[in-house]
Order: structure tokens, then sequence, then C-alpha cells
């Protein structure tokens, strides 16, 4: 009852209001997250993050993308005084974030809110205190980021978030509390890294990914670099 009385009073405070009454955000700040979301996620409790996402949202996949990331952003914050509800916060929004519908009517606000969980994830003090939480966000980021629309809206975001995953797959308390997980994540990464379009915005990609995996035990190897395309009848030859 309580959740959805804060619920009902958010869904108020969403309610248009004529601009002139508006309050201006200062740039560079950050728009404060409805009361009820704050609430879910100050509690650190993902399902109920995803609860009070999918009300407010009222079945809108664009309004589900744009709380996702408002939840990542807000998340971020609370990396070094709540770790464990930073966790919660980026396993919410990675969740809400991979869905179908959502990176179909999102597919640039999808990459952010992957970007943002494996930037939480990634911290040390959210895989100290959460490592499986970490390894479940590395992975749904990663599902996000090999999406087709997703890399072709943004193949950059694409590769930092597969960068990212492998730290936290490549962590020693992710392999120990969730091996399986992370040998997906690297499954993942390895589409990721093959596609072109992001070998073509990220060349250094391969290299990198391929140092953060070394310490890995245990993991598949990732893939060579795909040919130089051969030009066929179009070159002109030279004798």
């Amino acid at each position: 009852m309580k959740i959805k009385t804060i619920i009902t009073a958010s869904l108020i405070a969403l309610s248009p209001v004529p601009f002139a009454v508006q309050a201006q955000t200062p740039p560079g700040a950050t728009q404060p997250l409805p009361p009820a979301l704050q609430a879910a996620l100050n509690s650190g409790n993902a399902a109920q993050i995803q609860q009070v996402i999918d009300a407010l949202a009222a079945g809108n996949p664009q309004r589900q993308a744009q709380l996702a990331q408002a939840v990542a952003t807000a998340a971020q914050a609370l990396v070094a005084t709540n770790p464990a509800a930073a966790a919660a916060g980026a396993s919410a929004a990675s969740t809400v974030a991979s869905r179908p519908a959502v990176i179909a009517a999102a597919p640039t606000v999808a990459a952010q809110v992957a970007q943002s969980a494996t930037q939480i994830a990634s911290a040390p003090a959210v895989i100290q205190a959460a490592p499986a939480v970490a390894a479940q966000v590395a992975q749904r980021a990663t599902q996000i980021a090999q999406a087709p629309a997703v890399i072709q809206a943004a193949p950059v975001v694409a590769a930092q978030v597969a960068q990212q995953a492998m730290v936290i797959a490549a962590a020693p308390a992710v392999q120990a509390a969730a091996p399986s997980v992370a040998a997906a994540v690297t499954a993942n990464v390895q589409v990721i890294a093959s596609n072109p379009l992001v070998l073509a915005a990220a060349p250094n990609l391969l290299a990198s990914i391929t140092a953060t995996q070394a310490p890995v035990a245990n993991l598949p190897p990732l893939p060579p670099p795909p040919p130089p395309p051969t030009c066929g009848n179009s070159c002109s030859s030279t004798t």
C-alpha cells in the first residue's frame, strides 16, 4: 500500500506543468528521480525499482528507457556511499534497457544505460559488495551492446560497454561468485568485438579487450581480427 501511494504521488508529480511555472534545471544538473523511484533505489531492491519504473512508464518503452537511464545516473552517485544499492540500480536499469521493445524504441538510450551500468558494476566497491550482481549487469549490458540496433546507433558506446564488461568478468571476486556468467559475458564481448561497425568505430578495441582478458583463466580466447577487405577487380594494377 505504501509503495502504491508513493507511485501515485510520483505520477501526479509527473503531470504536465505549464512552462511558466516549471522549475528550471541549471546546466549540468541532474533531474531528480520521482519520489517513488528514489525510494526504491535507496532500498537497494532491484525488483522494486523495476516495478516502479514500469508503473511510471505505463507500458511506454521510450519512457521505460528514460527512467532506466535516470536510475543508472542516480545509482552512479551511490557507488561510494552505498555500493549495494548502486549495484541494484544498475541491475534494474540494465534489465529494463535490455528488453527488446525498449531497444527497438530507444537504442541510443539503451546503449547509454548499458554504459552507465557497466561503469557502476566495474567499480571495485561494487564488485566487492555484490560480485554476482556485477556479473549479471555485465551480461545484460553486453546483450544490449550486441543488439544490431544499438551497434548501428552507437558503435563507440557498444565498444566501451564491451571493455568495461571484460573488466568485470576478469575480477577475481566475479570469477569466484559467478564463473558461468563471466564466461557468458566473454562470449557476448566476442560478438561485439568482431562486429565490423564496432571495429571501425573503435579500432583499438580488440587489443584493449585482449589485454584485459589475459589474466582470466578458463575463458575462450577472442577471435582474431577480420582480414582486410580485398579490392577484387576494382583495384588498379601497376606494373
